[in-house]
Parts: structure tokens; sequence; C-alpha cells
């Protein structure tokens, strides 16, 4: 019963936690997660009109939490240090920082404009970079600290269109194992999660047909759900996952693009 229930702690008890594309996918479903199991939790999204409805979401699912919500531009490090500030400035500390937000690519490689290209490592990339280099600045002092970055499947095996989605998530695994290995002497942890294909708004936008087809060829005989991949970080953001760093963990139901 109840009393059962309160002895266990639960995974992330009073962790601090922020994470960026918080407002639906896999962010969503971590915010809930997380909540859940008794983080606080600060969520940032692309626009704040999407925000506010995720908050509004959040608030009706836990009327007794308060989750705080931002939409800094994600490539500019002051923009993205700001609203990271403001939330461990509010609760004296930040534990958990999640760089979750992405963007996807379909153009074949004759057909990518040097703009798009610039623009997804801009978002995938230095958007990770701005939010691990926030997180840092607020746990540094403290020395203690989970910062979780998503790559992808695609950025270890490659993909067969899109090239500036492997690149950039590649790059996210490059930096995740890089950072990770520089300040674990800060007792800061850095861990990327790979997930597989995830039934997100990304995946959606494919035609019924091939979507089946497509579902036919994986491992699973099915996508992912958003949460299969929040129950990872939610365990690499706990004390449970203590050793682990510098590394990327796959999620994806055995799945190879």
């Amino acid at each position: 019963g109840k009393e059962r229930k309160e002895k266990f702690m639960k995974l992330v008890q009073d962790k601090i936690t922020i994470i960026t594309g918080g407002t639906r996918g896999i962010g969503f479903a971590a915010a809930k997660i997380f909540i859940e199991n008794g983080a606080k939790v600060s969520i940032f999204g692309e626009t704040q009109e999407e925000v506010d409805t995720a908050l509004a979401q959040l608030k009706e699912l836990y009327p007794e939490e308060e989750v705080l919500g931002f939409a800094p531009d994600l490539t500019s490090r002051d923009a993205v240090m700001a609203a990271v500030g403001t939330v461990a400035q509010k609760y004296g500390r930040l534990d958990v920082m999640i760089n979750n937000a992405g963007i996807t690519m379909n153009t074949v490689f004759s057909r990518v404009s040097e703009e798009d290209f610039k623009h997804i490592m801009d978002i995938n990339v230095i958007g990770v970079f701005n939010g691990a280099w926030s997180a840092y600045q607020c746990m540094k002092e403290a020395k203690q600290g989970v910062i979780i970055n998503t790559a992808s499947v695609t950025g270890i095996y490659g993909s067969l269109s899109g090239i500036g989605y492997p690149t950039s998530k590649a790059g996210v695994i490059g930096l995740t194992h890089g950072l990770g290995r520089e300040i674990i002497r800060k007792n800061i942890r850095v861990v990327g999660v790979a997930p597989g294909v995830v039934d997100t708004d990304m995946t959606k936008g494919l035609p019924p047909e091939i979507l089946d087809d497509y579902l036919k060829s994986f491992p699973m005989k099915r996508m992912l759900k958003p949460e299969e991949i929040a129950n990872v970080y939610l365990f690499l953001a706990s004390d449970l996952a203590n050793g682990i760093t510098a590394t990327t963990i796959s999620v994806d139901g055995a799945y190879r693009p």
C-alpha cells in the first residue's frame, strides 16, 4: 500500500532538471516521468506558445507541481545561459540538463542547401553545446550534475538520406564522449542516448504505406514509444548510473538504418 510506496525513494527525488525540446515527443514524455519520480522540472521549447500549451497540460496532470517553461534561442549561448541560470538561481542549483531538442532532415545529398546543412548543425550541435556549456556553469562549483544529450542511431550507422542529420548526431556523440572525459574530474557526468525510430511528430510525417513497409523491416516490428527513451534518461539521471559517463547508450530495439 501507500506506506510501502513511500519507503522507496523516487529515482530523481528533488533533482532540479531542465529538458530542452520538452514540449512534445520524447522530451514531454521525459517531463512527465521525471515529475512522477520526484524531480523539479523546467522545459524549454521552440516558441513561448508551445511552452505554454505544454505547461498547461502538465498543470492538469500534476496540479501540485510547479513547472517552469522557457523558449530561448538554442543557437545563442547568451539566451540559453539566461534561461538555465534563471532555473539554477530559483532552486539554488542544477542537477540534470537534458539536451533533447533537435530537428531532422530528409533531403537527398545533391539537393541539400548550404543554409539547410548549417541550420541543422546549429540546432543539433551548437544547441547541445550551448545547453551543456550553460549547465556546466551551474554545476561546476557544486561538483555534481548530469548532462544527457540526445543523439540518434543514425549518428552511429548513418542513414539513407538527409546527410545533415547523421552528421549532426555524430557531432553530439563526439561532444558527449569528449566532454564526459574532460569534466568527470568535477564529478559531472555526460551521457548520450541514441534512440532508434520513435513514435513522435518527427516520424508521423511518413505516408502510411511506407511506414508499414518500414515497420516490417524492424526487428521489433514496431516503433519505440517516447516513454521507452525517457525511461533511459530517468535511469541515467539517477544515482543508479553514477558509473556511467562519456558514452552513448543506444535505445533502438536492434534497428539499423
